[in-house]
């Protein structure tokens, strides 16, 4: 369960860039790397059993995202122009990211019904 809220936690920082700041390309690379992680992780959850290479990718994927997460909290802490236009791409692309999210969370409740789930934590 610990994976989970870390997972979740990176999610809401895309979220959270809103306030916290970040441009445009960086906003971009951080929907990429949470769509990346669903289509790895809807595959693995295709069979309802998480083995141990599927785990591995998983792991790799969920540091990455929260690598990248300590980063652009790091870089854009208190920068103001970069929160304008990351309010411009969320606004932008509002429809879309909604969507990503939506698949996101869904994947993560399947992959906690798998067996081998407690290969993530």
């Amino acid at each position: 369960m610990k994976k989970i809220a870390i997972l979740l936690s990176l999610a809401a920082f895309v979220l959270a860039l809103v306030s916290c700041g970040g441009p445009e390309a960086d906003a971009k690379k951080m929907v990429k790397k949470i769509e990346n992680y669903t289509k790895v992780a809807t595959k693995v959850a295709e069979d309802k059993k998480i083995d141990d290479k599927e785990a591995e990718e998983l792991k790799k994927l969920s540091k990455d995202l929260e690598e990248f997460e300590k980063e652009m909290n790091k870089k854009y802490e208190g920068k103001e122009e970069q929160k304008k236009k990351i309010d411009k791409y969320f606004e932008d692309n509002k429809e879309k990211l909604e969507k990503v999210y939506d698949e996101f969370f869904k994947v993560m409740m399947a992959l906690y019904e798998c067996e081998g789930a407690d290969k993530l934590e």
